[in-house]
Formats: structure tokens, C-alpha cells, sequence
């Protein structure tokens, strides 16, 4: 019996052919708990949590006192979303087994995950106390650190990781967010390049070989975006600095994007990412430039704008509701992509936006596309705002309509890159923990001099920064009454 670790793959045949036999031994012995723990196991390996959650529950129907099942079921539970009855089962487990440092370093996850910072932290503490040497736990442990804003601890401990095992990428990327949070760009760049070494990171292959800093003069260099839109529009600033080098700079770009980044300076040719590549000199990846370049936080080209909606791509916006009054026009989003591993903590219920609504003389403009059957429970406060719907087609499009806009109000997605890029005024709401591109204090960014943040005072409230928002909505409003 072992306790899961988390660890998730793909549905091998010999996991298959596994999972089969434990079917067949449950068949011929139904109270047979061991062969419901380890299909549990298997079917947790293969990323079916569901299933685990079932094979674990049967397992401990046969034998309520097995603290692997227990333990194991807290994981599952976690994935599936159950955070709070992941706890209850995962507290089991060490009630079986007290001190069991992987229960420990699992229960502190779940409550990590659910913002329970401190509690998380004593969890990882607990379990380092007779693990020591377990490189994952401080990893962990340095994570919970960086999400209660204890940034020196938070690097301290990923060191510690790395101490134990020098090739652990990921605690190398994980102490790159840590380092760039403090402002400490040379060693976080140099540390983010690990990604490449995460499996979830496969790294491209090119007939060229990778820019690694040297002259270019007289060479041509290929770009190529990584990550999301929000990571393209931010790092695309750099591409104007190449030519100085001398390089004349291909770049290839989601299809989405590429309308757009035609208007980038510096750039001789934009691909869509499937299009044929030309014959270049070297490459390098898009968010690998500030390492190449040996960007600091006074060295952010920060001039704004740096992107421009194409003529060619020009929506027009429906007409404000009403003329009474001052209208100012603001478009509004409040969620990201939900498969974006931090989208809990930066997402907003449409819901909890109504005291902006209330705001007189503002008409909202909706932003958010593609809403989804999960997000069904906002269509009660769709009618607030006037739709865009059909007409945000790319982010051409969408540079199009904010340019139209007197303001943006987004959380910490796309949208705000791409209204900091177009030097549109917008406000962004930040949670606790914010990602490393907006450090740890402040309402303006180096990135971006149109923008504004609003930052979370303590995990998950966002009710106050919705209230300094809305009185400086009020405040904006009357300005433009005078």
C-alpha cells in the first residue's frame, strides 16, 4: 500500500492491462480491498480522479481503517475540485497515521490550493521535520511561502530544494517566479529557462540553431511565441530592441495574435504558427529575450503604445444605452481561461462586480468572450452590459474595440496586457498573491504606465478591492462631469 504523490500519465496499455486484472480480481472477490485501492492507484495515474474517488471509497467499505485509501481518496477528492472533503479525508489519514510526512505534504497542498496559507505552511513543516531531505516537500513548502507574500523565505527554501537535488527543474522555475517577484530580473530570467526542462515544457525543433546571446549582425533571427496570449503581448516590447543588434527578426505567432502583431516595430515578417517557416540564422523563444538581453526592472522598454489595431481588423462598437448624463464607456471582464492553473485566485464572479453597476453615467461593454456552459450562472447579469458578442473574432478585433473604450477593467488576463500594450487606460484587479509581472507592491507597473492595479489586502477578498474600484469609478465620473 503507498500513499499517492500526485504523479499523473497517460493511460499505458500496461496500466490498462493492469487495471483489467484488478477488475476481474473484484469480480472473483468483491470484499477484496486491495484490489480496489490499487485499481484507485492505477485509475489516479491515468488522470481518471472520478474513478479513483470510487475504487478508494470501496476500498475502504472492505477496510475502514486503511490509511493509504484514505490519504490517496484526499488527493483524488482535491482533483476533482472536493478541496473541502479532500481535508476531511486527508486529516483521516494522519488520525491513522500521524506525522506520515506524505500525507502531510499532501494535506498542506489541498490547503494551499484553497488559500489557507499558514495552515499549509505548518503542514510542510511538519512533514520536513521527518523528511529533511525530501527536495519536493521544501518545494512545496518555498510555494505556500511566495502565496503569503514571504518572498525571501519563499526563495530560501526552493534553494534548499535545489541543495538536495541541483536538477530539479521544477523548483528552478518555481524560485525564477519567486526571484523576479523581488525585482531580481538577471537570476529570475536565468532560472526560467529551466522550463524547458518540465515535462509540460517540450522544447521545439528547428533546422537553426538557438540564439544564445551572440553578435547577429547581418543574421536573421526567428521568434517564436510560447505560453499564452497575455505572455506574447507583454514580451513582444523586445522584439524592437533586435535590429539594433543588427538582426533582421522573423516571428511566428498564433494565428489569433498575427493580425495584430503586424503593427510591432521592428519585426520584417509575421508567420502564423502551422505556415511554413522561412530559412533563418538562429532562433530563440519569445520569453527568452529579456535573458538574452540582460533586462532589469530599469531597463523595461516601457513606452506605450507598442501595438496598434489594423485598420483592416476595425469593429464598430454598439451605441452607449443612454446619452443622459456623462457616459463613460468601460469594458469589463472578470475571468480568464479556466484552464489556467492559477484561475481560482484570479477569476471573479460576474456577481460580485454589481457594485460597479450601480455606478451612474458609465455604460459597461462586455469583453469577455466564449463564457462556456460552467459559467451559465452569469446569464442573470449579462443585461447589465451591452454585448460584443460575434465581434471579438481575434485579438485585432478586440485591440479594435478597447481603443474605442475609455477604460478597461480586467482581471489579471490577456485583456490587460493588450490594453497596456494599445496604452489604453485599465484597471486590474490582482489577487493576493499576484503573478511575479506585477511584483509585490504598488498601483503601477514598469511594464505598462497606462495601468492601474487593485490589489487583494488578504487571500480571496475581492469585495474591497471591488469597493476602491468602484470609488474611483465615482471619482472618474465626476471628473468627466466638470
Amino acid at each position: 500500500m503507498r500513499f499517492h504523490r500526485a504523479v499523473q500519465g497517460q493511460a499505458s496499455p500496461e496500466k490498462l492491462a493492469a487495471a483489467r486484472k484488478c477488475l476481474q480480481a473484484l469480480q472473483l472477490h468483491p470484499g477484496c480491498f486491495e484490489a480496489a485501492f490499487n485499481l484507485g492507484v492505477l485509475f489516479q495515474e491515468m488522470g481518471q480522479s472520478n474513478k479513483a474517488v470510487d475504487c478508494y471509497r470501496q476500498a475502504l467499505q472492505f477496510k475502514p481503517d486503511l490509511a493509504p485509501a484514505w490519504g490517496n481518496l484526499g488527493v483524488a477528492l482535491r482533483d476533482t475540485g472536493r478541496g473541502l472533503e479532500a481535508v476531511v479525508s486527508l486529516r483521516q489519514a494522519l488520525h491513522l497515521q500521524p506525522g506520515e510526512p506524505d500525507v502531510l505534504n499532501n494535506l498542506g497542498n489541498t490547503l494551499l490550493a484553497q488559500q489557507q496559507h499558514a495552515e499549509a505552511i505548518a503542514c510542510f513543516r511538519d512533514a520536513l521535520r521527518r523528511a529533511p531531505a525530501n527536495p519536493g516537500i521544501h518545494l512545496n513548502l518555498g510555494n505556500a511561502l511566495r502565496a503569503s507574500g514571504r518572498v525571501g523565505e519563499a526563495v530560501q527554501s526552493l534553494r534548499q530544494a535545489l541543495e538536495l537535488r541541483p536538477d530539479f527543474a521544477e523548483a528552478h522555475w518555481d524560485l525564477a517566479f519567486a526571484l523576479l517577484l523581488q525585482g531580481d530580473f538577471i537570476q529570475g530570467f536565468q532560472e526560467y529557462e529551466w522550463r524547458w526542462r518540465r515535462p509540460d515544457f517540450p522544447r521545439r525543433q528547428f533546422a537553426s540553431p538557438l540564439w544564445l546571446g551572440e553578435d547577429l549582425a547581418g543574421r536573421t533571427l526567428l521568434v517564436h511565441s510560447e505560453q499564452g496570449a497575455g505572455d506574447n503581448i507583454q514580451f513582444l516590447r523586445f522584439l524592437a530592441q533586435l535590429p539594433e543588434h543588427g538582426a533582421r527578426v522573423m516571428l511566428e505567432c498564433p494565428p489569433s495574435l498575427a493580425a495584430l502583431f503586424e503593427s510591432v516595430a521592428g519585426v520584417s515578417q509575421v508567420i502564423p504558427r502551422g505556415d511554413p517557416l522561412p530559412a533563418v540564422d538562429c532562433h530563440v523563444p519569445l520569453l527568452s529575450l529579456p535573458h538574452r538581453l540582460g533586462v532589469t526592472p530599469e531597463t523595461i522598454p516601457a513606452a506605450t503604445p507598442y501595438l496598434w489595431p489594423p485598420a483592416s481588423r476595425r469593429v464598430r462598437l454598439p451605441p452607449p444605452r443612454s446619452e443622459e448624463g456623462v457616459r463613460l464607456t468601460v469594458g469589463l471582464a472578470w475571468r480568464g481561461n479556466p484552464q489556467h492553473p492559477n484561475d481560482r485566485q484570479r477569476s471573479i464572479p460576474l456577481a460580485s462586480l454589481e457594485p460597479l453597476f450601480a455606478v451612474p453615467g458609465v455604460d459597461f461593454y462586455n469583453l469577455q468572450v466564449a463564457p462556456g456552459p460552467q459559467f451559465a450562472g452569469e446569464a442573470a447579469h449579462q443585461p447589465t452590459l451591452i454585448p460584443l458578442e460575434g465581434l471579438l473574432h481575434d485579438y485585432a478585433a478586440t485591440a479594435s474595440a478597447i481603443a474605442q473604450l475609455d477604460l478597461v477593467i480586467s482581471p489579471d488576463t490577456s485583456l490587460a496586457h493588450l490594453a497596456g500594450a494599445l496604452g489604453r487606460t485599465a484597471w486590474v484587479l490582482l489577487p493576493f498573491a499576484p503573478d511575479w509581472r506585477w511584483m509585490l507592491q504598488g498601483d503601477d507597473t514598469p511594464w505598462y504606465p497606462t495601468l492601474r492595479l487593485f490589489r487583494q489586502t488578504a487571500p480571496g477578498d475581492w469585495a474591497a478591492v471591488i469597493h476602491r474600484i468602484r470609488d474611483a469609478l465615482l471619482e472618474r465620473v465626476r471628473a468627466s462631469a466638470r
